[in-house]
This record gives structure tokens, C-alpha cells and sequence, in this order.
């Protein structure tokens, strides 16, 4: 499959790399001026979750790189893991430049998707959330991928949901298709926009664990994202990943602490997806603010969030 990735960073460089291993022509677009910095291409030491695959692996990606794109390109799929507050300029520059390609969006998701809608027909896009992630050290990229949650607004089952379905199992990339991915990223959203100002709090992950009131306050805080999101009419049943922020008793809230705490320090999964947790300042104020005003507009209570406040004001 003929697929272009919208720049070369943690996420897109992951997936082009086991799409490109899995046989699909993978071109990556850059800012112009900036292809030459990518002729070496990536070192890639990944820690592989996939069924069939080494799982500790060390190799080289060449990526292909172009810095211009047109219709007369072909292009199948286009996959789009930016910002999310960076997602309609990026759409709105793109998508009359690649003729009838399919897109997958490999981000978040906070504002639904009328003003997406006015750009690309809800029959030409996925929404994805991507169990991946890492840092790059120089040109290393230290990673892990496992799978991707993926799914079309309104349950539509459209043929572009197809497209990815099979590029994603034909690199062993296990795929669940979520209901209502709205919903489910609505979810996400909550668990990582109430957490991450505890450890911009803590300075690290080592921190948070060394230090239980910081910890603690980050499982309230992650509760108080999720009623916000009840708010707005997702039924947390659904979601079992949110069942241990919402014991409000104290042996619940150390029970929560010791489960995240055995994930951060012995999973490696969850060890690499983490260690983008704090690249970007204005990823996360925009995911603080984001939840924290819609909770005061839908009148939910929000002490422990609130607390947070000039943590994330003063970060760099």
C-alpha cells in the first residue's frame, strides 16, 4: 500500500518503520529544506510487542523522505499522528494535495469532529490511538509498539476502516476497533491529561513513586478528568482501563498507586510508551486546560486538578 506519514517523528517513525519492514511503499513528509537532515535515515532499538516479531530489536530504518506532495502521487493512505490542537491546519494544507487517499489520524481527540467534517468526509478518515511510543537520542529512535485502538466517528464501517485494518495486519499491528472512538478517546484523554501535572509536579516517574501524596493526587485528579467526560455522556463501564481511578476509599487510592507504580518501574511496554511523557510544554497545558475548563463549564468539582495549576503555568 502506497502510504504517506506525515513527518518523521516518535509515532510516524514508528509505524512507517513496520509498514516499510512489512513490504508498503512508506514515504515520509517533511518541511521543506529539512529531507537532507533524514539521509542517514534511524538507528531503531525497539522493544517489539508484536505476535511473530524479535522482541528486543536492533536494525536501521532508511525512510524514504519527500518534501512536497502532489495527487498525481498516488498516495492510498495518509497518516496523520500530530498534535491534536495541530490537526485541522495540517488537514487543511494536506488534504487537497493527495486526490482520493484515505487518512488514518494517529491522535488525540477533545473537540469532536464538525470542523474536521468540513474539511474530509467522516468516509475518508479513522480516528487512531497508538500503543507505541519513545524518544529519540540522537538518531536512535528508542521505542516500542504493540498495537492501535482505531475506529470511525459514528460507528461508521466505511472502507478506509478496511484500509487500515489490513495495513496494520500485515505488520502484525493487533488492532481493536473501538464502538465509539470518541468516546474511548475522550477516555484517554482523561486518564493522561489527569496524571501527567503530577509528574511535571515531580520532575520524574521516580519522583511520583518516591513521593505518595504527589502520586495520590494524580489518581484524584485523573478521577476528576473522568467525571468530566461522564459529563458528557460516555459510560466509564465500558472502559475497564478506568475502573481503578474511581475507588475514592483509601486502600483504593494505595491500590491504584501500587498497580501504576508496578507498571512504570517493571513494564517495558509502559516504560518506553512513557518517555515522551514531558517533550512537550504545550501538549501538556493544552490537555490541562482543555479538561479543567470543561469541568468548571459542566459545574464538575475539581480540587485536585485545580491544585495543579501553577505546576503546569511554571513549566518549561
Amino acid at each position: 500500500m502506497k502510504t504517506l506519514i506525515v513527518g518523521a517523528g516518535i509515532i510516524g517513525t514508528i509505524y512507517g518503520w513496520a509498514f516499510a519492514e512489512a513490504g508498503h511503499e512508506v514515504v515520509h513528509l517533511v518541511r521543506p529544506g529539512k529531507a537532507a537532515q533524514f539521509r542517514n535515515g534511524f538507528k531503531i532499538d525497539m522493544y517489539d510487542v508484536r505476535k511473530g516479531h524479535k522482541r528486543d530489536f536492533l536494525g536501521h530504518y532508511p525512510l524514504r523522505v519527500t518534501e512536497t506532495v502532489q495527487p498525481s502521487d498516488g498516495y492510498e493512505l495518509a497518516i496523520v499522528p500530530t498534535k491534536h490542537y495541530r490537526l485541522l491546519e495540517t488537514l487543511k494544507q494536506l488534504v487537497p494535495l493527495t486526490g482520493n487517499a484515505n487518512y488514518w489520524l494517529l491522535t488525540q481527540n477533545w473537540d469532536g469532529c464538525e470542523a474536521i467534517g468540513a474539511i474530509l468526509p467522516p468516509s475518508r478518515y479513522v480516528f487512531g490511538d497508538a500503543k507505541a511510543g519513545g524518544k529519540f537520542e540522537g538518531e536512535t529512535l528508542i521505542a516500542t509498539i504493540a498495537s492501535a485502538d482505531i475506529g470511525q466517528v459514528g460507528g461508521r464501517h466505511d472502507a478506509c476502516l478496511d484500509r487500515v485494518i489490513a495495513l496494520c495486519n500485515s505488520a502484525q499491528v493487533e488492532i481493536t476497533v473501538q464502538e465509539n472512538i470518541l468516546h474511548y478517546l475522550w477516555v484517554q484523554y482523561a486518564i493522561t491529561g489527569g496524571l501527567w501535572p503530577a509528574l511535571v509536579k515531580a520532575g520524574s516517574f521516580e519522583a511520583i513513586f518516591a513521593n505518595r501524596q504527589i502520586g495520590e493526587q494524580g489518581v484524584r485528579a485523573a478521577r476528576e478528568c473522568l467525571e468530566v467526560v461522564t459529563r458528557r455522556g460516555v459510560d466509564l463501564k465500558k472502559y475497564p482501563e478506568t475502573k481503578m481511578y474511581q475507588n475514592t476509599a483509601p486502600v483504593g487510592m494505595w491500590l491504584a498507586g501500587l498497580v501504576l507504580k508496578a507498571l512504570f518501574r517493571f513494564n517495558k511496554l509502559v516504560q518506553r510508551s512513557s518517555l515522551h511523557g514531558l517533550c512537550d510544554a504545550e501538549e501538556v497545558r493544552a490537555f490541562y486546560y482543555d479538561l479543567l475548563n470543561t469541568g468548571r463549564s459542566l459545574g464538575v468539582e475539581m480540587p485536585a486538578m485545580s491544585a495543579f495549576e501553577p505546576d503546569i503555568q511554571a513549566m518549561a
